[in-house]
């Protein structure tokens, strides 16, 4: 059922009205759609990469976090991840190729400075893509970051870089 704040269709209104308009929190409008959720290989596949970059996002530290969100703007978060899955997930698809070239001790580097727990990505390739990410965004957009640039050799610095708090 609607709630309506004022005459209809002049102030404000949330919820669904009649079961073929729906308000959303911003009183804008639109056809009410039953939901799907088919589940399909693709669906699944594109929603653990997202579930992947989120969970490496999230252990960011305090200083580096503060730095995105100056530089970025409140979407700073979205705009890595949107970076990476773009044309098909060419960037994240890049980044996992060169994660893969290293060699043995600088993947165990890279894991080993990678706390987060994944679905389809390995220890390692969230942190490399994500910090890869990061500062290709921030040297397009001339934001000073306190990251280093990613290479094959610099995983200590760069993880530590990533989960610092000071």
């Amino acid at each position: 059922m609607a709630k309506v704040i004022g005459p209809l269709m002049s102030m404000t209104a949330s919820g669904k009205f009649g079961g073929a308009i729906v308000f959303d929190k911003r009183g804008r409008a639109r056809k009410y759609v039953v939901p799907a959720n088919p589940q399909t290989v693709n669906q699944v596949t594109q929603r653990n990469k997202i579930r992947d970059l989120q969970s490496c996002l999230k252990q960011l530290g305090a200083v580096l976090r503060a730095e995105l969100k100056s530089g970025f703007g409140y979407t700073w978060n979205s705009m890595i991840i949107k970076e990476l899955l773009a044309n098909d997930a060419a960037a994240l698809d890049a980044a996992v190729v060169a994660w893969t070239a290293f060699i043995a001790q600088d993947k165990t580097d890279w894991g080993t400075a990678d706390p987060g727990t994944y679905t389809d990505l390995t220890d390692g390739q969230g942190l490399y893509a994500c910090a890869l990410a990061a500062d290709d965004i921030a040297t397009r957009l001339g934001v000073t970051l306190t990251l280093t640039t990613p290479i094959t050799s610099n995983s200590a610095t760069v993880g530590a870089e990533w989960v610092a708090d000071v």
